[in-house]
């Protein structure tokens, strides 16, 4: 009986030994998984971090980079592109003022100014008022608005815009572009001026920017555009005008001014000057002298190419500071 009941007692202990042994087991190993999971965590965490820090230096480089290309640094020379004589084309009328929440917002941030030169010889502007309207924006806007105060038809708030065959810039970028560097260029010489918009990503439609111009009774309203062909050969300056409103009489004569200065100081082609009443921003701001300048072609590879080159947007503006020259002045204002 002692014999027998050693023999259990010690079989017990065993079969508790294994039992505590196999509970060490299951508790180290799951001690090992825990410390994995942890250490992937934070292995994952790091490598998150990380790419999210070089994803924020990558887009304010790519910022920095947008702002560089809208601070344009001017010489006195530059290429000029030979005269042709050519027919007008039919103009995209897509762009339009500052949003409502922005129209307060006439002057452009210190850091998108541009550079002139030391010395600007131009007419002394002193006492005009101009408003400029770069058209389009990044993003179009496909809703409808009247095409004009006094008929039926609706058109697009803001269409989209050329692209540069060669640069491969958007019109807009272009047109805000120039329109900056104009705006610096005519206060040299006096003139006070104003912008419907100072950056791309807005959205003002053609009705909002023709009620912007005319809220100021400027001298001359300018609705600066670049056109675009299906024949890649077109090159040249035109200038659209409405055909109705208070200066009907008045209106190509001025633009026909307008087109043969630019063409005059940048060796361009004036191919001439078209009344319509197809373009709501011309339509909406008939009060006051408005013309949409189509300042050359995106679709012509030299053309494209000399509407970014700081020297010839240079030549653009002399063109323009020219014309405003000859306007009369407001007598409303």
């Amino acid at each position: 009986m002692v014999k027998r009941s050693h023999n259990h007692m010690r079989k017990k202990l065993r079969r508790q030994a294994t039992i505590i042994v196999s509970l060490g087991l299951v508790i180290v190993v799951s001690l090992f998984v825990l410390v994995g999971v942890l250490i992937f965590q934070l292995v994952s965490n790091r490598v998150d971090s990380t790419r999210q820090s070089n994803e924020h230096t990558s887009a304010q480089g790519q910022s920095s980079e947008t702002n560089q290309e809208l601070t344009t640094a001017v010489s006195q020379t530059g290429p000029i592109i030979s005269e042709s004589t050519l027919s007008i084309e039919t103009s995209s009328d897509s762009d339009g003022p500052v949003q409502t929440s922005e129209m307060d917002t006439v002057q452009p941030p210190e850091n998108l100014m541009p550079t002139l030169p030391a010395i600007i010889d131009g007419p002394d502007l002193n006492g005009y008022l101009v408003v400029i309207d770069p058209g389009h924006q990044m993003y179009p806007d496909s809703k409808q608005e009247p095409l004009s105060p006094t008929m039926s038809g609706s058109k697009d708030r803001v269409s989209a815009g050329t692209k540069g065959v060669s640069t491969q810039r958007p019109e807009y970028e272009v047109n805000l572009e120039i329109a900056l560097l104009l705006k610096v260029y005519l206060e040299e010489l006096g003139c006070e001026v104003y912008l419907t918009r100072t950056e791309n990503d807005v959205n003002i439609s053609n009705i909002e920017r023709a009620e912007f111009a005319e809220s100021y009774s400027p001298d001359a309203y300018l609705r600066l555009h670049c056109n675009g062909s299906m024949d890649s050969s077109v090159t040249g300056i035109s200038v659209f005008v409405a055909d109705f409103g208070k200066h009907k009489s008045s209106l190509c004569g001025w633009a026909d001014t307008l087109g043969q200065s630019i063409a005059q100081t940048t060796g361009s082609n004036y191919i001439g000057c078209r009344a319509s009443s197809l373009y709501s921003g011309l339509n909406w701001a008939t009060d006051i002298p408005s013309f949409l300048l189509e300042m050359g072609y995106m679709t012509n590879k030299k053309e494209d190419e000399l509407l970014s080159d700081p020297a010839y947007q240079l030549k653009i503006c002399a063109g323009i500071a020219d014309f405003v020259a000859t306007m009369p002045k407001n007598a409303a204002r």
